[in-house]
C-alpha cells in the first residue's frame, strides 16, 4: 500500500487483475466472465469458512453471473451495494481491467471469475478496503489464490459433477497442482490505483 488521497465523497479506481496460472494445453485453461462491484463493509463475497451464496456457487461451477447479479441486485436495494460490472472470459494466463467509483458507504470492491475447466474453483478478491478513516487510498494491492466453493466434490478439471450435499464451507484449494513446496501458490494479483 502506498500513500493516501485527501477525502472527497467518491473516488474512481482502475482495477488490473492478472492471473498467472495455467494448466496442461488440451484443459482449455480459461476465466470465465469476471463480475466486479462496490459495496459497504456491511457485504460480503466470499470468507474462509463461509457457506458460498447461490450466486458465487454459480460463477464457481459454471460461470453464470445471473443469480450473483440478482443477489447484487438485492444489496442494491439495501443500500449495500453499488455499480457493478461483468467483463467476459480470458485465456489462462490472462488479464482482466476495469474501472470502478467508489464512495464513503460503499467503499470496497469485491470481484469472482471462475477457475475453468473445474468442479467449483474460483478466484477473487472479497472486500478490498480502498478507504482508510477519512482518507482514499492511492494504490492497493491484493495477492489472489484459489478457491474451492465448497459445493462440487469432483477431485479434478474435468471429472464429472458431484453436488457436495451440504455444501461445504469456501476453502483455500489445496489441489496438488496448486501447492508446492513452499505450500499453497497465489495464482495472480490485483492492483488498484486511485485515477486523478
Amino acid at each position: 500500500m502506498a500513500g493516501v488521497a485527501q477525502a472527497q465523497d467518491t473516488a474512481r479506481y482502475r482495477v488490473d487483475v492478472a492471473f498467472n496460472w495455467t494448466a496442461e494445453d488440451e484443459l482449455d485453461a480459461h476465466w470465465s466472465r469476471l463480475i466486479a462491484f462496490a459495496h459497504s463493509s456491511r457485504y460480503s463475497l466470499f470468507r474462509d469458512g463461509d457457506t458460498a451464496s447461490s450466486g458465487l456457487a454459480l460463477v464457481a461451477t459454471n460461470g453464470r453471473v445471473s443469480v450473483l447479479e440478482a443477489e447484487l441486485a438485492e444489496g442494491r436495494r439495501r443500500g449495500r451495494v453499488g455499480a457493478h460490472v461483468v467483463l467476459p472470459g480470458v485465456a489462462s494466463p490472462g488479464a482482466f481491467s476495469f474501472d470502478m467509483t467508489v464512495d464513503e458507504t460503499l467503499g470496497h470492491i469485491s470481484f469472482a471469475t471462475m477457475l475453468a475447466p473445474s468442479p467449483d474453483w474460483f478466484s477473487g478478491a472479497s472486500g478490498v478496503q480502498l478507504r482508510t478513516e477519512d482518507n482514499w487510498l492511492d494504490q492497493v494491492t491484493v495477492v489472489l489464490w484459489p478457491w474451492d466453493a465448497g459445493v462440487d466434490s469432483g477431485p479434478d478439471y474435468t471429472g464429472p459433477n458431484v453436488e457436495t450435499q451440504p455444501r461445504q464451507s469456501i476453502r483455500l484449494l489445496t489441489h496438488p497442482d496448486f501447492l508446492t513446496a513452499d505450500g499453497l501458490a497465489p495464482i495472480g494479483r490485483a492492483s488498484f490505483t486511485r485515477l486523478p
